[in-house]
C-alpha cells in the first residue's frame, strides 16, 4: 500500500512532464516526442511510457501510460491522460486541463482505488529554457483529487475525499505559495495484525479514527528561503499533530547540484569510493542553512485516555501515573547531563499532564545556521553522547513549551 501512495503522489508531478514537447512537435515523428519525453521524465527520476498518442492542440490523448520511480522494478498502469488547451506563448507553454483516468488495482488482497486527477492552468517552461527553475518547478493553478480507497481483505482500510493543492508561481520577486487539504480520511484501525496493538487501540477506543489535513508554505528561488509554515494533520477525538519547517540556501542552482551528486553517488554503487562526493555533498550543504522547525501535538483527548488506560492495567489511580511519568523524567534525562535542558522538559511535561492542552518540540536558533556545521557537530563526539546533544542543543535552540 506504501508503494501505491507514493506512485499516487508523484503521479500528478509526472503527468505535467507528459505536456512539454507538444507545443512545437506536433508536426515531427511520435517516437522523436516519446524519446523526449522519456528523456525529460529521467531528469525527474520518473520512468514514463505510453502506447500511443493522438490528437492536436485542442485536446491531445495517451493511452497505456504507465508511470514508476527509476529505482523501482514494476510500473505502475495509469491508463489514459487527456491534455485540453495547449498553447505557446514566448515563455513556454500552457495547459488549460491534465485529466487523467480513474485507476484501479487489485491483488493479494489489496483493492486501490484513486478517481481521476485533475490539473488546471498548468503553466511550463518551454524545452530550451535557461531558466534554472525549468527542470524543478512545475507551475499550476490547481490540482484536484476527488477521491481514493484501499481495501485490505474486502474492508476499507483507508478512504480519502475531497484532496487539493494550489500555487501561486513567483513572480515581482515574491516568493512561489503553495497550499493543500484533504477534507475528509479514516484509517480502519481493526485491520491492524499485532495483537498487542490491536487490543490497545480497542481499548482506547480507536477503531476507527477520522480526519483531515491542512499545509500552506512559500519557496523564494532568489535566496532559496524554503518555508512549510503549517502541516496539520488532525485525528477526530485523538489531536492534531503539526509541523513546521524553515530551510535557507536552497536556490535552484544547489537544488539541481544537491541532485545531480546525490545521481552520481547512487549510479556509482555501494562499494565505490565517494570520499570526494561526500565532501563536495558537504560544500554544498554549507549553503544551505537550517533555520526553524518545530513539531506540534494539540490534544483532544488522547492523552487523558492513554493514561486512563495505563493506570487500569496497573490497577492503579490516573493521578498515581501521572505522578510517576512526571518523576521519571529528569531520570530519564540523566544520560545527557544537562541540568537546564533537563529543568526545561521536566517543566513543560509537568504542564502538560496537569493539563493536556499542546506540547511542542521546537529548534529555533539565533542566527541561521548551514547544514554543514550541525553534521560536524553531531559527529565531533561520537563517544560521549551528552557532549554531543548538549552542543547540538545550545547550537539549534532547542526549546519545549506545553499550553501555548
Amino acid at each position: 500500500m506504501t508503494k501505491q501512495l507514493a506512485l499516487v503522489r508523484t503521479l500528478a508531478f509526472s503527468s505535467v512532464l507528459l505536456g512539454l514537447p507538444f507545443g512545437p512537435a506536433f508536426g515531427q515523428d511520435a517516437s522523436e516526442v516519446a524519446e523526449r519525453l522519456k528523456v525529460l521524465a529521467l531528469q525527474q527520476g520518473m520512468d514514463l511510457a505510453w502506447n500511443n498518442v493522438s490528437g492536436d492542440s485542442s485536446e491531445m490523448t495517451l493511452e497505456g501510460v504507465t508511470v514508476k520511480p527509476v529505482d523501482e522494478k514494476d510500473a505502475l498502469p495509469i491508463g489514459r491522460i487527456t491534455l485540453t488547451g495547449v498553447g505557446e506563448d514566448g515563455s513556454g507553454y500552457s495547459i488549460e486541463t491534465l485529466t487523467t483516468s480513474p485507476f484501479s488495482k487489485s491483488g493479494d488482497g489489496v483493492a486501490v482505488d484513486v478517481s481521476a486527477l485533475v490539473m488546471s492552468g498548468l503553466r511550463l517552461p518551454a524545452p530550451d529554457a535557461t531558466d534554472p527553475m525549468a527542470s524543478m518547478v512545475v507551475a499550476y493553478d490547481r490540482m484536484e483529487l476527488a477521491s481514493m480507497s484501499v481495501d485490505v481483505g474486502g474492508k476499507r482500510a483507508f478512504a480519502l475525499e475531497g484532496l487539493g493543492f494550489e500555487m501561486k508561481p513567483p513572480e515581482g520577486g515574491r516568493p512561489m505559495e503553495f497550499s493543500g487539504a484533504a477534507e475528509k480520511f479514516s484509517v480502519d484501525l481493526t485491520l491492524i495484525d499485532d495483537p498487542q496493538y490491536k487490543g490497545i487501540v480497542q481499548a482506547l477506543g480507536y477503531d476507527t479514527v477520522n480526519g483531515y489535513l491542512e499545509m500552506a508554505g512559500s519557496w523564494q528561488p532568489e535566496d532559496g528561503r524554503w518555508s512549510l509554515s503549517q502541516y496539520d494533520v488532525s485525528f477526530e477525538n485523538v489531536g492534531t499533530f503539526g509541523t513546521t519547517l524553515d530551510f535557507g540556501g536552497f536556490t535552484p542552482d544547489v537544488v539541481k547540484s544537491i541532485r545531480d551528486l546525490s545521481a552520481k553517488m547512487a549510479e556509482a554503487g555501494d562499494g565505490a569510493d565517494s570520499t570526494a562526493s561526500q565532501m563536495a555533498m558537504l560544500g554544498l550543504l554549507q549553503q544551505v542553512t537550517f533555520n526553524s522547525v518545530s513539531l506540534r501535538f494539540d490534544d483532544a483527548s488522547l492523552t487523558n485516555k492513554a493514561i486512563g488506560l495505563v493506570a487500569q492495567m496497573q490497577g492503579q489511580k490516573p493521578a498515581d501515573i501521572v505522578n510517576m511519568a512526571k518523576a521519571s523524567v529528569p531520570f530519564a534525562m540523566m544520560t545527557l547531563n544537562s541540568p537546564d535542558l533537563t529543568a526545561e522538559v521536566s517543566s513543560a511535561v509537568n504542564t502538560y499532564l496537569d493539563d493536556p492542552k499542546s506540547i511542542e518540540i521546537a529548534a529555533e536558533p539565533d542566527a541561521p545556521v548551514p547544514f554543514a556545521m550541525i553534521m560536524a557537530t553531531a559527529m565531533s563526539n561520537p563517544n560521549d553522547v551528552s557532549v554531543t546533544a548538549n552542543a547540538l542543543w545550545k547550537m539549534l535552540g532547542l526549546k519545549v513549551r506545553a499550553n501555548q
